[in-house]
């Protein structure tokens, strides 16, 4: 089997987005592990033909292992507490409760989701700025993806 390099890239940005430290698939015999924390372990070299900044990958025989991201250190990522629909706005005709770039304070509110017709407001557990917004308004999402990537800023 060939080795899509586009899916595994996704699924890099995937993991690096969220607070999985490593993910292991298995399809038709080739076997990928990603990892994103690597410090507790052996030095993986980036192959020959790895771009600098792009994260590096690996194969040995059909098994795959990811450097992590340093560039994303000083960032946390928002995931989602449960299973349910992601909601930006406190109801439909309302604007998005933060937006990319926007300033938020520990505790403010930053989107709803909804579970058995029940919602749950998801607020921010630090200050800081709002890198990305990582769901749809409407979507519906698992428990622990990534819905928001923040970088903490100190009290001033």
């Amino acid at each position: 089997m060939a080795v899509d390099l586009s899916k595994i890239e996704q699924l890099v940005d995937l993991i690096s987005r969220s607070r999985i430290a490593e993910l292991e698939l298995t399809q038709d015999g080739t076997r990928i592990r990603i990892l994103k924390n690597l410090a507790s372990r052996a030095e993986v070299p980036a192959p020959p033909h790895a771009q600098h900044g792009s994260p590096a990958l690996h194969a040995a025989g059909h098994e795959t292992v990811v450097p992590p991201d340093v560039s994303r250190l000083n960032e946390i990522t928002v995931s989602a507490p449960m299973h349910g629909v992601f909601y930006r706005a406190a109801a439909p005709n309302d604007p998005p409760l933060v937006e990319v770039g926007a300033t938020i304070e520990a505790g403010q509110k930053i989107c709803i989701i909804e579970a058995m017709k029940t919602f749950i407001d998801v607020a921010a557990e630090t200050p800081g700025v709002v890198l990305a917004i990582l769901a749809e308004n409407g979507d519906e999402i698992e428990a622990g993806q990534a819905l928001f990537r923040i970088r903490p800023v100190g009290p001033s």
